[in-house]
């Protein structure tokens, strides 16, 4: 399991179904990266809110004993290589999979250190924040990223984001997808038994946000 930071304007943040409109604040980031430290928690995934919304890249420093994967409009080689100055051992690409020349040449450049989000509101595509829908479903774009060697995803169901209604896996079949490639399930989880039975029952890994800043899952289960 792996814990989730949304940062907008250097506070960590949480969004309902991805909008600005409905935002909690809870802190500062440098206070859950020391906090997160202290208790050995060795890996987050961290979503730069300022990156998507005002197009603006967030400069931070790092504790080097965690491992950081980061979202939010990496979408430029220069991006990639500025947070690689900051200890961010991956990153996630989403939005860019649609310009295939930007895209290719960040892959050329960075491929074992990419993941890829694929964020569905009802199995379509969606990017650019979630306001963009590509029409493209979910199986088309998951084949083109495993056809082109890339296993690590995120599924991200934009309908259940943030509410804490509980995963829904709306994709047929989910299980062959999983079993052609590491997929990690992000998206609503609601409280301990609702992750427990979505990583042992699908053998996923998950990214855990709203639930663990509520205090509806024990911490303990990261470290």
């Amino acid at each position: 399991m792996i814990i989730s930071i949304d940062v907008y304007n250097n506070k960590v943040v949480r969004l309902y179904k991805g909008s600005l409109d409905f935002i909690t604040y809870f802190g500062y980031l440098y206070e859950y990266i020391d906090f997160y430290s202290k208790i050995n928690i060795k890996k987050i995934h961290i979503v730069f809110l300022d990156n998507i919304f005002k197009k603006k890249y967030t400069n931070f420093s790092l504790n080097k004993n965690i491992k950081i994967q980061i979202g939010g409009n990496i979408n430029d080689i220069k991006v990639i290589n500025f947070y690689s100055k900051k200890n961010v051992k991956k990153f996630v690409l989403s939005s860019i999979l649609i310009e295939k020349f930007k895209f290719k040449k960040i892959f050329s450049y960075y491929k074992k250190r990419i993941l890829i989000g694929i964020d569905c509101y009802k199995n379509y595509f969606y990017i650019n924040g979630w306001k963009t829908n590509t029409k493209i479903e979910f199986y088309k774009i998951y084949n083109y990223i495993i056809n082109i060697g890339i296993k690590s995803i995120i599924y991200t169901n934009i309908e259940n984001d943030g509410t804490l209604k509980g995963v829904k896996l709306n994709i047929k079949n989910i299980k062959n997808y999983i079993n052609l490639s590491k997929l990690t399930i992000s998206g609503g989880i609601s409280d301990e038994k609702n992750a427990l039975f979505i990583k042992y029952n699908y053998n996923c890994n998950i990214i855990l946000g709203i639930s663990i800043y509520k205090f509806l899952i024990k911490i303990s289960l990261l470290c």
